[in-house]
């Protein structure tokens, strides 16, 4: 009898160990992700280094506060503008020396053609006074002076011949080199416009009403001040309003395996907790970046687009720290 009631009693714990294993493998189980990140705006005022005449790299000499709001109009980086200023001289003094060296070259030229001209007056003049001494008749001369008009009126068709090349060869040594300096000239001026537009792209404006978030090194993470030294296509700094925000967020390499597009993220300001949004991961970076001031791993950026109404105390540049909720259900029930 007691045998029987142990069969029985092993087999209602066996049952009660499987339904166990079958309840916990059926729970969905969730896995919470923080992330950090700021508010930014999507069509912010970007401004960049540009690319400049000289060195790769140009130091920032000025830009405006950090948080500071700015109406279009206003200027907001002033860059140092190095060796422009003296490229700018040299570019008007290269015009200057241009110009002279085309009016002394043009004069050089007018003078040759004035002399080749009266070369050819007095060439022509004497072929006149050669041909009336050659139509003297042969028998009314002596026969060495009528031997010599036929020879001088020779000579003066021949010098005459030669004044008219020459003449033709001044004008086509004018017309040959006049474009040349012309050409020269517009080279030395387009050189001058080249630098005064590099020295007006020292300087940059807002193009709309914001607020002046500085950028970061995208090699460190760190946040770009005035004072440091950055290559054309570094982004500086961004204008930045309220008008279409969204959410960029730094992930470390560890998590983002976890993460998908159109994933749910719980956004909250760090100045103001309990004003939480949510939104939805629209993209994500494909190569991971460092940055020094967190730790030496790697951080995938990602962007999130909001689905909620966006609170008046959201502000662009203001830190936040999302969340997400990872679930995933176990593959061994149906």
């Amino acid at each position: 009898m007691l045998k029987p009631l142990k069969r029985l009693y092993s087999a209602c714990l066996c049952s009660l160990v499987a339904l166990g294993l079958l309840t916990v493998s059926s729970t969905l189980w969730a896995e919470t992700i923080l992330i950090t990140g700021e508010i930014e705006d999507g069509n912010a005022q970007s401004v960049e280094m540009p690319r400049l005449p000289g060195s790769y790299s140009r130091t920032i000499e000025w830009m405006a506060p950090e948080g500071e709001e700015v109406q279009p109009g206003d200027e907001i980086v002033r860059l140092d503008p190095g060796d422009l200023e003296s490229q700018l001289e040299q570019a008007e003094v290269n015009i200057e020396s241009q110009i002279t060296a085309a009016e002394s070259q043009e004069a050089a030229h007018e003078l040759t053609i004035f002399d080749a001209i009266t070369r050819l007056i007095s060439s022509e003049s004497s072929l006149e006074n050669t041909r009336l001494d050659a139509m003297v008749p042969e028998d009314t001369v002596p026969e060495l002076t009528h031997d010599r008009n036929r020879l001088a009126l020779a000579n003066a068709i021949h010098d005459l011949e030669i004044a008219i090349r020459n003449l033709e060869e001044a004008y086509a040594a004018r017309d040959r080199d006049r474009p040349m300096a012309e050409r020269d000239l517009l080279n030395a001026q387009n050189e001058k416009t080249r630098i005064e537009n590099a020295l007006k792209h020292t300087n940059f404006l807002a193009e709309q009403s914001g607020i002046i978030i500085y950028a970061e090194n995208r090699l460190t993470g760190l946040k770009i001040f005035p004072g440091e030294s950055y290559g054309s296509g570094t982004t500086l700094l961004i204008v930045a309003s309220r008008e279409d925000l969204q959410f960029r967020f730094w992930v470390h390499e560890a998590d983002i395996r976890k993460i998908s597009i159109g994933d749910e993220v719980i956004v909250s300001p760090d100045a103001a907790g309990d004003a939480k949004v949510k939104t939805k991961v629209t993209w994500m970076s494909n190569q991971a970046a460092s940055r020094s001031d967190w730790s030496s791993a790697g951080y995938y950026e990602i962007v999130t687009e909001p689905l909620d109404p966006i609170p008046e105390v959201y502000i662009p540049g203001m830190s936040i720290l999302g969340v997400i909720k990872n679930e995933e259900v176990s593959n061994q029930v149906d």
